[in-house]
Parts: C-alpha cells; sequence; structure tokens
C-alpha cells in the first residue's frame, strides 16, 4: 500500500506538470488530487524536489528503456532499424494524443506537451541528472547500433562509429524539435530527408 502511494504521488504530479507546468505544482495540489494525507506525501519524499527527481527517471529514463528494449526486439538490417527509429518517435507526434503506462491515472496526453515539459525541465533544473544520462544512454545506443552495422558489413567500414553516433543523435534531436516547434512540416518528409541525409553518409 505504500509503494502504491508513492506511485500515486508520483503518477499525479506528472500529470499536473502537463497541464500546469512542474513549477506551477504545489503539495497542496498533489494532495488533494491524490487524496492523501500530507503527511503519506511527506512520508515518501521530503520535498517536490525528491518528486521530480523520481518523476524524472519513471518517465524519462523508464521511457527510453521501454524504447530500447523494442528496437533490440526489431529484428532487421540496420536501415530498417533506423527508419523504425525515425518512424517511432514521429509517429507519436501525428496523433493528438498518446497513452502513457500510468499505474493510476492513465490519462491521454499531447506528446507535444510531454515533449515541452521534459524540456522545460531539463533546462530549469539542470542539476538533475536524468536529462545528462538520458543523452549519454542515447549516445550509446546510437554508437552500438552503427558499430553493429559495420561489424556486419552493412556499411562503410571506414567510418568513425562515434561520429555518426553523434550525426544520428542530433538528428533525431533537432527533427523531433522541428515537430514541436514548426507544426507545418510534416513527419513524413522529415523522416525521409533525415534518413535519405544519413544513409548517403554511410551506406557501402
Amino acid at each position: 500500500m505504500k509503494s502504491n502511494n508513492k506511485h500515486k504521488i508520483i503518477d499525479t504530479t506528472f500529470a499536473l506538470s502537463l497541464k500546469y507546468g512542474f513549477d506551477n505544482v504545489s503539495i497542496r495540489q498533489i494532495q488533494e488530487e491524490t487524496g492523501l494525507a500530507i503527511g503519506s506525501i511527506y512520508y515518501h519524499f521530503k520535498n517536490k524536489d525528491e518528486i521530480l527527481d523520481y518523476m524524472l527517471n519513471k518517465y524519462l529514463m523508464d521511457n527510453f528503456y521501454e524504447f530500447k528494449k523494442e528496437v533490440k526486439n526489431f529484428d532487421a538490417p540496420f536501415f530498417e532499424k533506423l527508419s523504425f527509429i525515425f518512424n517511432y518517435e514521429g509517429g507519436r507526434f501525428s496523433t493528438e494524443e498518446d497513452e502513457f503506462p500510468y499505474e493510476f491515472t492513465r490519462p491521454k496526453i499531447s506528446y507535444k506537451d510531454y515533449f515541452i515539459l521534459v524540456t522545460s525541465i531539463y533546462h530549469r533544473y539542470p542539476e538533475f541528472s536524468a536529462g545528462h544520462v538520458l543523452h549519454d544512454e542515447i549516445h550509446n545506443f546510437c554508437y552500438e547500433l552503427v558499430q553493429a552495422a559495420v561489424e556486419n558489413k552493412e556499411i562503410r567500414d571506414d567510418i568513425d562509429a562515434k561520429k555518426i553516433a553523434v550525426f544520428i543523435h542530433t538528428t533525431l534531436k533537432g527533427y523531433i524539435g522541428l515537430l514541436v516547434y514548426q507544426p507545418k512540416i510534416t513527419v513524413e518528409d522529415l523522416v525521409e530527408n533525415n534518413l535519405e541525409l544519413i544513409w548517403e553518409a554511410i551506406k557501402k
């Protein structure tokens, strides 16, 4: 029961943050939405910073690890995996709502709202390690994919896998940002154009 309350606090804080912004969410709001006593909230978290740290790990890091698992389970050549990655992320912007695996509230949310919230938190609270760890994990993941493609002779063997990993990581990050802030650009165009340029740089 105590563990359930802890997750309920995190889920509720996340849902409220999507709606109002994390800085505008108070402990009192969390208490009212969860129906828990204030003492119960402070039993699990000594302050909002602790809630934020736990929330980032759950909804930022865990989300990435689930995505990474899906890519690894996708048995296909390198370029198809790359296409899967770009289309997976882009596809989340092509619909108005997406459903995250909340344990309690289970709201359907705009993935754009999710992206903006996470980005704003990352810039507002750079001291929290989750954002830095996430980008290290993404870079390492891209590197592993490129290195495997080199070893499998799917792409050129004279390329620097680390540089190509940075290229892919930067491109992926940039195109997601464009989807948020330049809504007139279509997912299809961005995916096709970026994949074409990446492939031109690494194909045999």
